[in-house]
This record gives C-alpha cells, sequence and structure tokens, in this order.
C-alpha cells in the first residue's frame, strides 16, 4: 500500500470513528431527535471495512497487472522477426534445423504446416519435421525447443522404432512458432468475413 493509500485510509477511518463518537455521545444524552440507532453504526462498521479491504487490495490488483503485462512482453519477444507468413515459415525451417543440429541429429525432411490464426493476436506458423534419433537425443530436443528464446510450441509426435542395434528412433514431430497476426493480413480479413458471415 502506499502513502497515499496509508493516508487516504487513515483519513477516511478517522473521520468515521468522530463520526460514530459524536452519534454516541448524542444518542446517550438523550437530547433531541438525532440519534442513532444500532443498525446505523453496524451498516457504518460495514462500509469502513469494505473501504479498507479495498485500500489493501488496489496495490495487489495493480502488481497483478503488472506482471501480467511483464509475462506478455517476455512472450511477445520470442514471436517470429518475419514480415510474412512465407518468411515465417522459412524462419521456423532455420529456427528448428539450428535445434536439431545442437542436438547432434540431422533433419532428414519437412514440411510446412497451414499458418492458421491463434485467438485474434497471433498467427501459429508449424512446421513438420522428420529425424531419426536416439531417446536422450529426443529428450533433449524436446527440452530445448522449451528453453528456445523464440516462442515455440511442439505439437503431433509420432515416433517408430529405427535401428535396434543402435536403439534409434524415427521421429515426426510438428514444432510452431508465432507471428504478429497484423503480418497476416489475409487470413484476418478471412475471420472478418467469417464473423460477418461471408464466404469466399
Amino acid at each position: 500500500m502506499n502513502q497515499r493509500d496509508k493516508r487516504a485510509l487513515g483519513i477516511l477511518a478517522a473521520a468515521v470513528a468522530l463520526f460514530l463518537l459524536l452519534q454516541l455521545d448524542t444518542s446517550s444524552s438523550g437530547g433531541g431527535s438525532a440519534t442513532t440507532t444500532s443498525g446505523e453504526i453496524e451498516a457504518l462498521e460495514q462500509r469502513l471495512a469494505v473501504a479498507q479491504l479495498e485500500a489493501r487490495q488496489r496495490p495487489l490488483h495493480d502488481a497483478d497487472l503488472a506482471a501480467a503485462l511483464q509475462e506478455l512482453e517476455r512472450l511477445e519477444a520470442g514471436l517470429l522477426t518475419s514480415a510474412d507468413a512465407a518468411l515465417a515459415q522459412a524462419e521456423m525451417r532455420t529456427l528448428v534445423g539450428d535445434l536439431l543440429t545442437a542436438e547432434g541429429v540431422a533433419m532428414q525432411g519437412s514440411r510446412f504446416g497451414t499458418v492458421e490464426l491463434e485467438e485474434q493476436d497471433y498467427a501459429r506458423v508449424p512446421l513438420v519435421v522428420d529425424f531419426t534419433c536416439g531417446v536422450d537425443q529426443l529428450v533433449n530436443l524436446t527440452a530445448a525447443i522449451a528453453n528456445a528464446p523464440q516462442l515455440l510450441t511442439t505439437r503431433d509426435l509420432s515416433i517408430r522404432p529405427g535401428n535396434a542395434d543402435v536403439k534409434s528412433l524415427r521421429v515426426q514431430l510438428t514444432v510452431a512458432g508465432y507471428l504478429p497476426a497484423e503480418r497476416t493480413p489475409d487470413l484476418l480479413e478471412r475471420a472478418s468475413a467469417l464473423d460477418r458471415g461471408v464466404t469466399r
């Protein structure tokens, strides 16, 4: 709670306490019609409790918002940097190829998946890759993808036995990167047309 909140809360508490004291004094002296019922006192106390709770929670809400914005900035720093979907697909092939190479795995084949909108703000750019590796290499590769500076996710994973002598695996894996949706205007236009009930 910052100094402004503490000061405001203190003033409010003092004002309500003084008001209650004056009302109780008036009631006990029996003078005139200016009396305060126990129900009114209870209502004032409840209002004070609510004001105190809101004053305590406001900094927490601000902290939650700041943390969420910081996390969003971190995630968006990992978006693909290409100017459009076609270039993003090539960027994905380079990124995944580098990750495979770092684990000593050769990319035996690759193909581009369909670029699609992910919610309203991002476009998902999938790449399907085929390779042969050992169990440890596959584990290390998935960890490297999860820890990459870029925002990457693994999707469809297919594993078949490879060379039994060396205990290898034949793997087909889909890795997706993400692009700001404004760099895929055709997808945005198509989604807008669908929302309006227009088909092309």
